[in-house]
């Protein structure tokens, strides 16, 4: 099986190749790992990794830049099904706009778009928020059954880095949430496509937890 992550010029793409490289290993799973922006290689991949960091429009024209990229994914995570994660920014493309600068188009494979963390609020300590939001929180898990979501506890934390988020009124695409002054879909997806709108590489043992679920994933 071949996992590909994407280089597009966008993401902490060693750190994403190693966390999954870890989960692979330490696993024992038959998977090799590769980060490319090569169509062909994308066109003969098993899994799909997204990752982003940075504005959302940045990481659009980061792929708009590699000739047929975007056409590619259509064509293998829509039409083919594959299994596909989106990473942060990866996350955020899945849905119909991002409002981060200007208007950008997204994939629109998800409703919704992705709008500013409303700032208005205080902290635990009482504290006025700060945006980004940067830091550990807890997810509250809506679909427990799901396999992204096997072993994981609303206990665990994960590392959010961001300042936008994906505003979605399709309860039936957050599978998990976070709270940073409102509610934040922190897992979201649908059919064979899963984001995530946390750091699953930097998320220590939780995050290789839903790292290794998803490569275990047979949608």
């Amino acid at each position: 099986m071949k996992i590909v992550i994407i280089d597009y010029g966008s993401g902490n793409i060693r750190s994403v190749e190693n966390a999954f490289k870890y989960s692979v290993n330490n696993n024992n799973l038959n998977y090799k790992v590769q980060v490319t922006n090569k169509l062909d290689l994308i066109k003969k991949a098993d899994y799909i990794v997204l990752p982003g960091v940075g504005a959302y429009p940045d990481c659009k024209d980061g792929l708009i830049k590699i000739e047929g990229l975007i056409e590619v994914l259509i064509d293998q995570v829509i039409k083919n099904g594959k299994p596909f994660l989106g990473i942060c920014v990866g996350m955020q493309l899945m849905g119909e706009y991002g409002f981060e600068k200007t208007s950008t188009m997204g994939f629109g494979w998800l409703e919704g778009n992705v709008e500013k963390i409303k700032s208005i609020g205080k902290d635990a300590l009482g504290r006025n928020l700060k945006i980004p939001h940067m830091g550990w929180n807890n997810l509250k898990i809506y679909k427990t059954k799901h396999p992204i979501l096997k072993n994981i506890s609303e206990l665990e934390r994960f590392y959010f880095v961001h300042s936008y988020y994906l505003n979605t009124l399709k309860e039936d695409q957050i599978l998990a949430d976070t709270n940073y002054n409102h509610k934040i879909p922190a897992i979201v997806g649908k059919d064979n496509f899963i984001g995530v709108q946390f750091h699953p590489e930097k998320s220590s043992e939780s995050g290789q937890k839903i790292i290794t679920n998803w490569l275990n994933w047979k949608p």
